[in-house]
């Protein structure tokens, strides 16, 4: 039994498709990738606005804290102080809260273009196996 021989030029013309199709699906991946980490810089805005709204809510509830030790000490047993710790407290934990939220935002884990990355893979491991076959 014969094997059909190959002409050079179809292993050329295979190899230069191969090529071309490789290139053009880096070019497709960047582009995802590009949007990819378009959208979470998008997200990691979204937590620096929240770490600035807690910051804002912290300098209400220090101020809550500086009227409460104020009042505490002019009233001498009067209630007003609890109201403004009861405040104080609420806005504190409101911060607390945010500035948690704003940092689960910013880690590096959410930030990395994952769904780009293994298609990357997945597309090198293609081009590996058609390059052996």
């Amino acid at each position: 039994m014969t094997q059909p021989t190959e002409h050079p030029g179809d292993l050329r013309s295979l190899i230069a498709g191969i090529l071309t199709e490789a290139r053009a699906l880096l070019r497709t991946e960047l582009q995802l990738a590009r949007r990819e980490l378009s959208d979470n810089a998008a997200r990691a805005g979204s937590g620096l606005v929240l770490f600035a709204l807690a910051t804002l809510v912290a300098l209400v509830g220090l101020g809550a804290l500086a009227t409460a030790a104020i009042l505490g000490v002019a009233a001498l047993g009067m209630p007003y102080h609890w109201a403004a710790l009861i405040v104080a407290a609420v806005c504190l934990l409101a911060a607390l809260a945010m500035a948690l939220i704003g940092k689960a935002r910013l880690s590096t884990a959410t930030l990395t273009p994952k769904r780009t990355l293994k298609q990357v893979k997945s597309d090198i491991d293609a081009v590996k196996e058609m390059a052996r076959a």
